[in-house]
């Protein structure tokens, strides 16, 4: 007879309440020596408090300008997952505009909630779709989610995973991945993008690139950062997200206990473009 042993995860979650945008399963903060007390989205976990997620759960928790993302149930010491450094905790602020697209929250505000989208899905499930050869998924996709119509570019990038073919078909999948974010989805979104292979010449390799740096460094997964980023930087890209990915990669060798690599990165963050936004950060790390 086998005997199954369950690992509770204690990691590094401070000086602010951390408040649930976003949640599946259970999650519990304690209070006290053994009472635990449920939270649900849009409630607080006090800080300092050590929380519970069990039910095969996933959450979304924020803290001032911080995301702090579990993926797996465990228990977790909120008193140190959220960054006390200013610098190491707004680099969604640093990677600013140019990459606000990648990076955008759900809305909670316009009820575009998992259960809504799932909702609206259920309205057509009596519908059979056929390939339209005249439909190029991609651009008129990008298209709609650039008028605001996510839902409706959503489902065309759906349609391109599944009849397109090569780098489209993986950007597709990209962009669906980035849909599901924003229609609060992220659980969903996570498993999309993490299933993507791109190909160093895919021409959304850097955008992906940076998304997932930000997801894995926000989830804690340093070293799944650092593989993602290193497989971009070392063909030695040039342009925005590149200077990203080198802010990026600074993060998750940090977290890894690298200061030299941190350093490193750093320098080749600042040397791409020193006067842009993310070159003056950089820099002002290195000080």
């Amino acid at each position: 007879m086998g005997i199954l042993f369950l690992a509770l995860v204690v990691l590094p979650l401070s000086g602010a309440d951390n408040s649930v945008e976003y949640l599946e399963g259970v999650l519990e903060y304690r209070e006290g020596r053994d009472t635990w007390i449920g939270v649900d989205i849009g409630e607080i976990i006090p800080d300092g408090r050590t929380v519970r997620l069990s039910s095969r759960g996933y959450a979304e928790l924020s803290s001032g300008a911080q995301i702090i993302t579990l993926t797996q149930d465990g228990v977790y010491n909120t008193a140190n997952l959220v960054s006390k450094e200013p610098e190491k905790a707004n680099f969604r602020d640093v990677l600013g505009s140019k990459f606000s697209a990648l990076l955008n929250r759900p809305d909670a505000s316009s009820g575009m909630t998992v259960a809504a989208v799932r909702g609206a899905e259920a309205e057509g499930d009596d519908f059979i779709t056929w390939e339209d050869e005249t439909t190029d998924y991609l651009s008129d996709g990008i298209a709609l989610f650039e008028d605001g119509d996510i839902l409706g570019a959503r489902n065309l990038f759906d349609e391109g995973t599944i009849w397109e073919t090569g780098a489209v078909q993986r950007e597709c999948a990209y962009r669906l991945g980035l849909c599901q974010q924003l229609l609060g989805d992220p659980r969903g979104a996570r498993r999309t993008l993490s299933g993507i292979n791109p190909e160093p010449d895919d021409p959304f390799f850097g955008e992906y690139t940076v998304t997932m740096g930000t997801l894995y460094i926000e989830s804690r997964e340093f070293d799944k950062a650092d593989l993602v980023l290193s497989s971009y930087l070392d063909a030695s890209p040039q342009g925005d997200a590149a200077q990203a990915a080198w802010l990026l990669s600074a993060f998750s060798l940090d977290g890894q206990g690298n200061s030299a690599g941190r350093s490193s990165s750093l320098r080749n963050a600042v040397e791409m473009d020193p006067n842009s936004e993310i070159g003056r950060a950089a820099a002002q790390m290195l000080r």
